[in-house]
């Protein structure tokens, strides 16, 4: 297996200097992007397996930038930044951002993000010819070898932690999962805990799947516990949201 790409878009190069050395430690190739329009070009040519994304910069926001590049890419986004807004959280996350952690950081806690990620996008790349797994339900199939999703028998394009969290809930029916345990199963790491977090790439998901996110179909809230997915693809009248 070729050693794994990281692409870190930041304007300081001090930060560059500091996640460039931590990183080449691990063993990762590492390509460096002072602004926005060098990380476009740079990602005209290659396609890097995550990308570490600072929200300030002169020339493009980093959320303005994600929401341009998830256009095409689809691996993990890791949003770095010192902006200590919530709602920057919130946005990234919409914007298509799968994790988040604010400067200053410690290495050990960025690494073990990055290689949480990057363990669920190799296995959205994963195309071993072993037998096929899927998961069916009425309007919705989950294939858990290709780790892709279907509605309707058509194909829609979902980040990787969205498809974690449907894989977790849709594997355990009817099951309600607290967003701390949808956290600690989807990310792989429970001290960081954001329930704001769950709640973003929840919304993500019903946006993709659902056919009115806001009367869900599969991914049903549970009032002050929640959420649990629905197999029959039905409407349920007494708890959705």
């Amino acid at each position: 297996m070729r050693d794994k790409v990281i692409l870190v878009v930041d304007d300081d190069p001090d930060i560059q200097s500091l996640v460039t050395a931590f990183l080449v430690h691990e063993g990762y190739f590492v390509r460096n992007a002072l602004h926005a329009a060098q990380a476009l070009e740079l990602l005209a040519t290659e396609e890097p397996d995550l990308i570490i994304l600072d929200i300030q910069m002169p020339d493009m926001d980093g959320i303005s930038l994600c929401n341009n590049i998830r256009k095409q890419y689809h691996r993990p986004i890791l949003f770095v930044t010192g902006t200590p807004q919530s709602e920057d959280k919130v946005k990234a996350l919409q914007a298509g951002g799968d994790d988040y952690i604010r400067k200053p950081f410690d290495p050990v806690e960025l690494i073990l993000r990055i290689k949480s990620n990057l363990r669920w996008s190799t296995l959205l790349d994963s195309s071993e010819d072993a037998k096929k797994r899927s998961l069916e339900f009425p309007g919705l199939s989950i294939d858990l070898e290709r780790m892709t999703v279907k509605v309707n028998n058509r194909p829609v394009q979902l980040l990787a932690k969205d498809i974690q969290l449907l894989i977790v809930m849709a594997k355990q029916p009817n099951q309600v999962f607290h967003s701390e345990q949808l956290y600690r199963q989807a990310w792989d790491n429970e001290a960081n805990y954001s329930k704001d977090t769950v709640k973003v790439h929840i919304s993500n998901l019903r946006k993709k799947i659902e056919p009115n996110p806001a009367v869900p179909r599969y991914i049903i809230t549970v009032a002050r516990l929640g959420y649990r997915f629905n197999p029959y693809g039905s409407v349920e009248s007494s708890s959705y949201g």
